[in-house]
């Protein structure tokens, strides 16, 4: 008697086999994608400090050695601030308008604010309005905000050092801080030469 089919053993072995390469192949899959999203998120972190580095860089690249007021007209001590553990820089800077009819010169502040590293451009030099500005969040996730300024062959914690300094610029500002674990240092030659 010659059977023409397969018998039931035969079937059970061919879906085994059948459903352990479905469970390799969805193995391997799965690691795919979680590998492309890691790199997915390694990469948004890349460029977004990237992106960050360059718009501080340019903003201090940029900086105009002018006396600042505060928001009630009042002088301030410096033309670059930033006091001991404030984790906050303030400084006037070239910013290009669109129209001709508008001082590029804009106060620019950096600060961390819920843990995130935040950009403020305010419209002027000297503003009146305490809102009148542009928030940008350059960097999420910021611990250990810092900020030191190099004169006279030293670091300092805060700026101006001194009223003999308070209408200077620091010849190299650094910023630090921590994000996920990881400690960066930005240097940056302000380039301003002739206030030295």
């Amino acid at each position: 008697m010659s059977n023409k089919g397969f018998t039931i053993i035969e079937v059970l072995i061919s879906l085994v086999i059948l459903s352990m390469i479905a469970i390799v192949s969805s193995n391997i899959l799965k690691s795919s994608l979680d590998t492309e999203q890691e790199t997915s998120l390694q990469l948004n972190s890349i460029k977004e400090l990237n992106l960050a580095s360059t718009i501080f860089r340019r903003d201090l690249r940029q900086i105009v050695n002018v006396n600042s007021k505060d928001f009630y007209g009042n002088n301030l001590s410096g033309t670059l601030i930033s006091q001991i553990n404030s984790q906050s820089l303030m400084f006037n800077s070239n910013i290009k308008s669109l129209s001709n009819e508008v001082s590029p010169i804009k106060r620019i502040q950096y600060e961390l604010d819920d843990n995130n590293l935040i950009r403020k451009q305010y419209f002027s030099s000297n503003p009146y309005g305490q809102d009148d500005f542009i928030k940008i969040e350059l960097i999420k996730n910021v611990d250990n905000l810092s900020f030191s300024f190099f004169h006279e062959n030293s670091w300092h914690e805060s700026w101006p050092v001194s009223s003999v300094t308070s209408n200077k610029i620091p010849i190299l500002v650094k910023i630090e801080f921590i994000k996920k674990n990881k400690e960066y240092s930005w240097i940056v030659d302000p380039n301003i030469s002739h206030v030295l």
